[in-house]
């Protein structure tokens, strides 16, 4: 792939990813002149991909357009395959399954280099290795929070003691040896982590739940960050 080509996949990549975009932050985000992305997207356009452009708002892609195949080299097929295989040794066996198909089917539209980096075991992850498997799965607890499910769940702390909490699932993160359930507690009322293979039971209350100030992931998120920069 020629270095323009790089150029305008990531172009297109960008125009995806946001509802608008200048051509001022275009040429910032790529490193190249504003001439540059206007040459650019009047490159797409010609190929016939729907752009458009207003004076004083910016250039949208339209909705439903999807990038062509994948190109990946070999060293992003290595990435992947990487990524993988850290899940099929850490996750469970439904998160495995699918990394492994999603592996294969970008596998099958790699040029040669690239599927020659994804069958390489330069990066590998090792499964005798000790590992602390989560107790619940973790596809129904990714759509509890996708579906902003209240649960209740059955707990027991590193003291043994046990707890049923109804919480708000926010995201599911992965703390190598144990997996976390970050979380507002109802019973708290705060935000808490709960070790996957400490929830002994899960179950869905029927209730749903919406974003509030102070609730949300990304409250979490930043008094997290907040806490780590306080600690420097």
């Amino acid at each position: 792939m020629t270095r323009r080509a790089d150029r305008l996949l990531a172009l297109l990549e960008r125009l995806r990813s946001r509802p608008v975009s200048t051509a001022a932050s275009l040429a910032a985000s790529l490193e190249v002149s504003i001439r540059t992305v206007y040459r650019d997207i009047d490159a797409l356009v010609a190929t016939g991909v729907p752009v458009r452009g207003e004076a004083g708002v910016g250039y949208v892609l339209e909705a439903g357009y999807h990038l062509p195949p994948l190109n990946l080299t070999a060293e992003e097929a290595e990435a992947l395959a990487l990524g993988a295989r850290v899940l099929a040794t850490w996750s469970d066996g439904a998160v495995a399954g699918q990394a492994s198909a999603a592996l294969a089917k970008i596998r099958a539209v790699l040029p040669a280099s690239g599927q020659a980096g994804v069958d390489r075991d330069l990066f590998w992850a090792p499964q005798w290795v000790d590992r602390i498997a989560p107790r619940v799965d973790l596809l129904e607890l990714k759509r509890a929070a996708q579906g902003r499910r209240v649960l209740e769940i059955e707990y027991e702390a590193l003291s043994g003691a046990r707890t049923t909490r109804t919480v708000r699932p926010l995201s599911i993160n992965f703390f190598g040896p144990v997996w976390l359930l970050a979380a507002w507690c109802e019973q708290a009322e705060d935000f808490r982590c709960f070790r996957l293979d400490r929830i002994h039971s899960m179950s869905a209350t029927g209730s749903t739940f919406r974003d509030e100030d102070g609730k949300r992931l990304a409250d979490f998120k930043r008094i997290k960050s907040e806490t780590a920069l306080s600690g420097v």
